[in-house]
């Protein structure tokens, strides 16, 4: 198939909404860096605004935006597994952990979303969205994936996903403040395991192998919770 064939296949309208999100995020990541990195200003967050009044003003509804978008959609999935490359880059490190670094994510991955579900029962919550908040702390694309399989609510779960990212940064610089923890290794397992793929970027900009440990603990917390998360549900659901 040539090029033009391609091209053909692709309509008008996902050319420009493409184009529109792409544009958008561009813009997102500039309004970031003018704020000096501030995490309110995260271009997740500013983006997703962005397209939210655009789709807004266009009266273009959200499942056709998916629709338009869905080549940017799929490339969650290789933009995750890339996340690899640091962490080959500091395996000697990562191996040195041993099941220390493991245990932790462990716990971590269990601790995390016991917490939240478990504040969600003193309130009247349907249990879909309950399920749905115990894939908070793995990426998105695992996480919708997960939900879906355990009888959740996949676009809450990506939304609640994004929000634990954002928190979980905000809060980490207090956090290792208050507990006076300067470890990189300690740091980069405490933003993978709880902040995902948004921590793990958070943790590449400290350091290469803060960010490697990030990416230890987001690849095998959300691995280890989209495999146990639906057995559990199978065998005792």
């Amino acid at each position: 198939m040539d090029w033009q064939s391609i091209i053909q296949l692709v309509s008008i309208e996902q050319l420009l909404w493409i184009t529109i999100t792409l544009f958008a995020y561009g813009l997102a990541i500039w309004i970031y860096k003018y704020f000096a990195h501030n995490i309110l200003f995260h271009p997740i967050v500013v983006g997703a605004i962005l397209i939210g009044c655009i789709g807004v003003v266009s009266a273009t509804p959200l499942q056709d935006y998916l629709i338009f978008v869905r080549p940017i959609n799929w490339m969650l999935g290789p933009v995750t597994v890339a996340l690899a490359i640091p962490l080959y880059q500091q395996i000697r490190l990562i191996y040195a952990a041993g099941s220390k670094g493991l245990l932790v994510i462990i716990i971590g991955g269990c601790v995390a979303p016991l917490l939240a579900i478990g504040w969600l029962f003193l309130f009247d919550f349907s249990d879909p969205v309950k399920l749905s908040v115990l894939t908070k702390s793995i990426t998105t694309p695992l996480a919708v994936d997960t939900t879906n399989i355990i009888g959740g609510i996949p676009e809450l779960a990506a939304g609640v996903v994004v929000i634990t990212g954002i928190l979980g940064v905000m809060f980490s610089k207090i956090i290792f403040k208050l507990t006076r923890c300067d470890d990189s290794r300690a740091q980069g397992l405490a933003l993978g395991t709880v902040s995902h793929a948004i921590g793990t970027a958070r943790a590449h900009q400290i350091g290469a192998k803060t960010g490697a440990f990030s990416t230890m603990a987001l690849c095998v917390n959300g691995i280890l919770t989209a495999i146990v998360l639906p057995l559990v549900f199978m065998l005792f659901g």
